[in-house]
């Protein structure tokens, strides 16, 4: 058996203008994981178990170059996007390189939400079970693929399903740490995934314009810590809707993305230096633009609940701003540790829930049998 464990994510800095081909994002991978185990099996026969799914292992199956779900219920088939992506491309590699198709059991399993509601916390789960499929399905046929081979082929997954997708989340989940992550071009990227001259492989193993996702040090001092709104957030909705806020006053929209790169260069530069106030300032001015742009928009990406947890860390003379798409879900705050206690202290008075959550460094990948 292979098992692999891919952290969530939050994002630092850089929402929304990271759709942009080129432009720029941080983001951290943490410690609450989904785990995909994969076991050969004799013959060609594919099932999946998750939960989404319902108890019962789900048969895959060819039809034509497409895989699909065996089921009755299209609900089935919905929740197992990615699955049949992340197959589908795999084989697709694997048939290139001439390989022969392989059976297997995949189990899918979750942490990522909140164990007694099932409600989620916005911790990237698209992304890490991409992740998680494509490195277990890659370990199964051997191919020996480097991280920057192993991003292009969970993107071209996560655009396969949802091509409005940034892959900032696909980035930090297979990376691990604090990582810098710069878009691709990605309407470029899916052309030329259909064109029917284009060959898998050359997508896979060659470098893509613009597109780079580097490892980051943590910050010397400060402290990351993660409050929970208690507030489900759909990303995206949120992100149809700014975009057509702004649609009439596209100059706007340009400088906030060009403002939003700024403040990203300087916090990759700030953690490279090991310079804490100019993390602080980068994360708190990128804070500040997020609030302008849905201003402008008219969406509300920073709530009532999300503007206390920045308030409260802003007492303590901490930042704090939303991560990810907003309009719920989690907040971050960077923060002195001896502060730490009363920041949560805060945060509960105010209806917040500390994740108590730590940055996930490396990726935990264990062979077969183990």
């Amino acid at each position: 058996m292979i098992t692999c464990e891919v952290p969530g994510k939050l994002f630092i800095g850089g929402e929304y203008a990271v759709l942009e081909p080129g432009a720029l994002a941080v983001l951290v991978a943490v410690d609450r994981y989904l785990t995909v185990r994969i076991s050969p099996v004799a013959g060609t026969r594919r099932t999946v178990t998750t939960a989404p799914a319902g108890p019962e292992p789900v048969e895959l199956v060819r039809s034509g170059t497409n895989v699909v779900a065996v089921a009755d219920d299209p609900a089935v088939t919905g929740a197992l996007r990615h699955v049949l992506a992340a197959v589908e491309l795999v084989e697709r590699y694997a048939v290139e390189r001439g390989c022969a198709l392989l059976g297997f059991e995949l189990d899918i399993r979750s942490e990522l939400d909140d164990r007694g509601t099932g409600r989620k916390y916005g911790l990237g789960s698209s992304g890490a079970v991409t992740v998680g499929l494509i490195r277990a399905l890659t370990r199964l046929y051997r191919f020996e693929l480097d991280d920057d081979a192993l991003l292009r082929l969970a993107l071209l997954t996560a655009l396969t399903v949802d091509s409005r997708c940034s892959g900032g989340d696909v980035a930090a989940s297979l990376f691990g740490g604090w990582v810098a992550y710069r878009a691709p071009d990605r309407p470029r990227v899916l052309e030329r995934l259909a064109r029917p001259d284009t060959r898998l492989v050359d997508l896979v193993e060659r470098p893509w314009p613009l597109l780079s996702a580097t490892r980051l040090p943590p910050p010397r001092e400060l402290r990351l810590e993660i409050g929970w709104s208690g507030e489900p957030a759909v990303s995206s909705g949120l992100v149809a809707r700014l975009r057509a806020g702004v649609a009439g006053n596209p100059a706007a929209y340009d400088r906030f993305v060009a403002g939003s790169n700024a403040c990203v260069a300087a916090l990759v530069a700030g953690l490279e230096a090991g310079d804490d106030a100019s993390v602080a300032a980068a994360v708190a001015a990128a804070g500040a633009l997020l609030r302008s742009v849905s201003e402008l928009a008219g969406v509300i990406v920073e709530t009532p609940t999300l503007a206390a947890l920045r308030h409260a860390a802003e007492a303590l003379g901490a930042v704090a701003k939303t991560s990810g798409a907003g309009g719920g879900d989690c907040g971050i705050a960077l923060v002195d540790p001896a502060a730490a206690a009363q920041l949560h202290r805060r945060w509960r008075a105010a209806g917040i829930v500390p994740l108590g959550l730590h940055v996930h460094q490396e990726l935990s990948m264990k062979g077969d049998g183990q």
